[in-house]
């Protein structure tokens, strides 16, 4: 005996609920790990540790590098820990780990 048409939609109404809450658990975490990513990379280009980042300290790296511009808000040249912290709440969504 075969379950009534309405349990089935009923079931396939929560399948396609899960799926989609763990698609979105696993966007939030790729957002956070990516996050975090471009924190620890600041940190590692800025080379003399003022809270910046040049636009010559991010040269050659081509993950930092390409981004610079959409990073630098005021576009002087420098990438500073506020605007980084704008730009990857922009682009990710979520609030980068202070460290």
């Amino acid at each position: 005996m075969s379950a009534p048409p309405m349990y089935r939609v009923a079931a396939l109404v929560l399948l396609a609920v899960c799926v989609s809450s763990a698609a979105a658990d696993d966007k939030l975490e790729y957002d956070r790990r990516a996050a975090a990513r471009d924190a620890m990379l600041f940190q590692s280009l800025d080379r003399d540790a003022d809270g910046t980042v040049t636009r010559l300290e991010s040269q050659g790296n081509l993950n930092f590098g390409p981004r610079f511009d959409a990073m630098d808000i005021n576009r002087d040249g420098v990438v500073t820990t506020a605007e980084l912290q704008r730009y990857i709440e922009q682009q990710y969504g979520v609030r980068p780990n202070p460290r």
